[in-house]
Parts: C-alpha cells; structure tokens; sequence
C-alpha cells in the first residue's frame, strides 16, 4: 500500500469533480512535504549548533507531521461527502493507513552514530544522512523502496538536481521499485554478477572488479543479497576524480580515491551481512539509464556535511632511505603524465596522487606490505589497464604497465632489494 494508489482509484472515482479536485490536494501535499527539501534545510541551518543527525531527525520529524496533518484534513472532506462509491472507500482506508504510519513514525524517528557512519568518518571526507524507513508516504506493509530510490538518485545525478535527493517517495519512484530489474537491465546494462562473496578477501575483489565499470559517463546500481534478508539496492558514481555512494537506508557518502571506497564497501556490506546474522551470498551491479554529471558535487553546498578529513590529511615526512625515496618521486612525477590521458588515466593519476602522499608518511618497512598488497590486487585500480603484451615482454616478464614498474622499484627499495632506476620510467 502506497500514497500513490490513490492516484488509480481515482481514475475510476464516479464523482469526476471530486476526483479532480482530490487529485490536486494530493499533489499539493507532496509539494509540502519537500518544501524545503532536506538539502534546503541543512543550507538555512549553517549556524545551528546541533549535529547533522539531530537536523535530520528534526527535519524528518516535520516532513512526517506535516504528511500526517495533510492527511487528516483530508479525510475529514472526503468524509463529509457522504458518497456511496466504494472507490472513495478504498481511497479514505489508504488515506488513513498512510497517516497512521506516518504518525508512528514520527513517533520512532531517531537518528543515531551508526556502523554506516562510524566507517564514513574513516574512509569518506563528506556525509548527509538519508533513511527511506522516514518516508511519509509509505504505507503499514512498507519493506523499502531501495530500487526505485536508487533510480531517482541517478537521474537528479544525471540533471545536477540532487539538492531535490528525498526520501519521500512519490508514484514514478513507487512504480520504478515495483518494476525491479527489467528486461533491458539484464541483457544491456549488466556490469557483472558476483557469487562466492561471503568472505572478506572474496567481497573487496568483486568489489574491485566492479568499479572497473565506473567511469564519469555512468552511474552504477550496486545490489547485495544477505542471504537472512534479501537484497538491497544502493548506487554509486564518480564526482570529480573521486566516488559518491548512495545507500537509500543511511545516507550519501564522498570518497576521494576508488581504494577508500573499496574499504568502506567492504566494510558496511560486512555489518550489514552481521547485523541482520546473515552472510554477503551475492552482488549484481547495472549501470541506470542516465548520464553522470560527475562535476555536480552536491556537498560543497552543504557544510555540514564535511567530516574530519584524516584519509585525505598530509601525512607528516618520515625519514627514508634515498633510493626509495627517489622511487616513490619518480611515482609522483608520472601521475601529471596521466592526467593528460583518457579518464581511466585520470583515475590512476588520482590514485597516485594520494597513494604518494601516504606513503611519504611512512617508513620503509611500513611501505614494503602496502606496495605488495597492491600488486598482488590485480583487480586494483593502479593495476588494471596493464598495457600489451608487448610491454609485458619489453619488461622482461614482470609487468605490463609503467604505474606497476614503478611501484615494483618502490616495493624492491622499501625490501632492501634496490635496482637502478631507469629513465624509461621516469
């Protein structure tokens, strides 16, 4: 049951004026309930003192009321009619289902410090909550709109609308989640499926090779079976040379490299699989039918939305042996060669970029492990796109790109194996 039933039956309401002027009291409390949208709210709220989760349950809260109010004052002219047509009845039992949910709701609304928020802290620099469990025009049997959420997402994503981003859901986001995966999903825009994920090691490869179909132009619909629960529906897209995810049931989050989103996937899709005592069985990941604007950030217009940005914080220099601190320069040196490129170029620049600044902070014996977990993550995103065979023959047989060659020399200098750097290169 959904606010938008009410749309039907009135196709089929025997009284046409009454249907008509319904009609437009429906639509005028959808307008109310996301005027001002939560984004909206958050800009005329720079100077409060409380925390984004109070302004999101406060903001909740009155979107609720105002629903639950609307509501009445519905019923009570639909009741004073006095008709005898069962569509109005079917209509007013709608009507008074969706309030008494809302009312309910408004009752346990609550936002609190989540595993979801506790891992953004850590891996992500920017975070606004987002819960469809608050929207106001769900009905009693409500089990997620988690589908259709994540289409409305990529396509305020694709019209640089996502100040609009609500967890009110409306008939064109209801009937999006009833439809589910279609035909056109299956056989044309399949990213891939991903089974044998309920370890950790097994869910961040997949989720590896699952960013390889990111790019600017896409936004990918990322689905996962907890096999206590069933799936859930979340969606993720480039923003500048970093990644936004977007989970319906938390909130939206912004990373600045593909590896700390990796990190943070692999991390709440583990809570989630533990909280609900269930196992990760499966992921399946589509690319929605709109085109990314990935210069639309939504987040430098929400400061509040800003967190303690220690993933992205210059690390302190830590003396290193000279050869591997030339290796780790010569590194430095070739991401601005990539930027020049293609923007799967782009990508590895930007993962360069940061990977150089945290391993300035480092010693050697802290770099050694880090360098080789990297090259031995094929699915990584400084080791994919590894070049022709031809380069793999030219280098002897051990890598098939410049990015892997330097970070071999940063790896053989940080284990005391230190080979001459080769112009070639550099």
């Amino acid at each position: 049951m959904h606010y938008s039933d009410c749309y039907k039956l009135l196709k089929t309401l025997r009284n046409r004026e009454l249907a008509a002027q319904l009609k437009i009291a429906l639509e005028n409390l959808e307008k109310e309930a996301n005027s001002p949208t939560f984004v909206q709210f958050l800009q005329d709220n720079t100077q409060s003192m409380q925390s984004i989760f109070a302004l999101r349950q406060e903001y909740d809260v009155l979107q609720l009321k105002k629903v639950e109010k609307g509501i009445i004052n519905l019923i009570n002219t639909l009741e004073e009619q006095q008709q005898d047509d069962p569509t109005l009845t079917q209509i007013l039992n709608i009507l008074k289902d969706i309030q008494t949910t809302a009312y309910r709701q408004s009752l346990a609304c609550s936002f609190q410090h989540s595993h979801f928020s506790a891992s953004a802290e850590k891996y992500a620099t920017h975070f606004i909550p987002f819960s469809q469990g608050n929207d106001p025009f769900k009905g009693s049997d409500f089990m997620g709109y988690c589908w259709g959420h994540s289409h409305r997402y990529g396509k305020l994503a694709s019209q640089g609308l996502l100040n609009q981003l609500s967890v009110a859901s409306d008939e064109t986001l209801y009937d999006t989640f009833k439809t589910n995966w279609t035909f056109a999903d299956i056989l044309f825009r399949r990213v891939g499926w991903y089974f044998w994920v309920a370890k950790e090691m097994q869910l961040r490869q997949a989720i590896w090779n699952a960013l390889k179909g990111l790019d600017d132009k896409h936004t990918l619909n990322f689905n996962f079976l907890i096999n206590s629960v069933g799936f859930h529906s979340t969606a993720l897209r480039m923003v500048g040379n970093g990644i936004e995810y977007y989970d319906n049931n938390y909130g939206l989050v912004k990373f600045i490299n593909r590896e700390n989103a990796v990190n943070f996937l692999a991390s709440h899709l583990l809570q989630e699989a533990r909280k609900n005592a269930g196992e990760i069985s499966f992921i399946t990941v589509y690319r929605l039918p709109y085109t990314n604007q990935a210069d639309h950030d939504i987040f430098a217009a929400v400061p509040q939305s800003a967190l303690t940005e220690t993933a992205s914080a210059p690390a302190e220099a830590v003396s290193q042996p000279t050869a591997l601190t030339q290796a780790i320069n010569a590194l430095e040196r070739y991401a601005p060669q990539l930027e020049k490129s293609n923007v799967k170029g782009k990508i590895k620049a930007n993962e360069i970029q940061y990977l150089v600044q945290e391993l300035k902070g480092l010693s050697a014996q802290e770099i050694a492990p880090r360098i080789h977990e990297i090259l031995e993550n094929k699915e990584h995103s400084l080791i994919i796109n590894r070049g022709t065979g031809f380069y793999f023959f030219q280098s002897g047989f051990k890598s098939r790109s410049t990015t892997e060659t330097l970070l071999q020399a940063i790896y053989q200098a940080a284990s005391g194996n230190i080979p001459a750097l080769q112009n070639k290169i550099i």
